[in-house]
């Protein structure tokens, strides 16, 4: 169930990374694809969502657009394909391995391609956890938190699966993360 700030919290995550946004797009755990309603129409965008009442939702209410049914924590994505722009907005802290997709994010990014990962910060999962029980934000996505990343230990993580920070911020007073990162080494094409 969405709390009442849950949409202005998605609101100020598509606005602190459009300006990072270029190109195909790929979104890992996609959820509804609300993105979208911040996208070109004619935007190139592939989904990719692990639930299965989600994944109809989107086979069924987001025509034109590619999606796939996939467990990012376990499952190898063969897309066939690269992208200029790769998502985990709010998603890397819930998820169990996130080595298993992180591994594959420099072979799915086109050269000069960039990932774009949202994230609480440690002060922001504290608020998040205190307005969940309040009804504030999602009740649900505070439960489902695995891991509260800092800026050193995500660092950490996705440069050993050959990615590289290149721009860090917080937004939202401080509770929440933007990572722009980039492969730190090209396979030969």
């Amino acid at each position: 169930m969405s709390g009442l700030f849950s949409n202005y919290l998605r609101q100020q995550r598509f606005k602190a990374i459009a300006p990072y946004i270029k190109g195909d797009v790929l979104d890992l755990g996609c959820g509804l694809a609300n993105i979208l309603s911040y996208l070109p129409s004619d935007q190139v965008y592939v989904g990719v969502e692990k639930h299965p009442a989600m994944f109809e939702w989107l086979l069924e209410n987001r025509k034109g657009y590619e999606f796939h049914q996939k467990n990012l924590d376990q499952d190898v994505l063969t897309l066939n394909r690269r992208f200029d722009t790769i998502l985990m907005l709010a998603v890397v802290e819930h998820m169990k391995n996130p080595p298993n997709i992180l591994c594959q994010i420099s072979g799915l990014l086109k050269p000069g391609g960039r990932l774009l990962i949202t994230t609480p910060s440690q002060f922001g999962a504290g608020i998040h956890s205190i307005g969940a029980k309040a009804g504030l934000f999602s009740k649900h996505a505070a439960e489902e938190h695995e891991t509260i990343f800092s800026l050193a230990t995500l660092q950490s993580l996705l440069n050993e699966n050959g990615l590289k920070v290149n721009i860090y911020q917080k937004f939202l007073w401080g509770g929440n993360q933007l990572f722009v990162c980039s492969a730190r080494f090209r396979e030969k094409e």
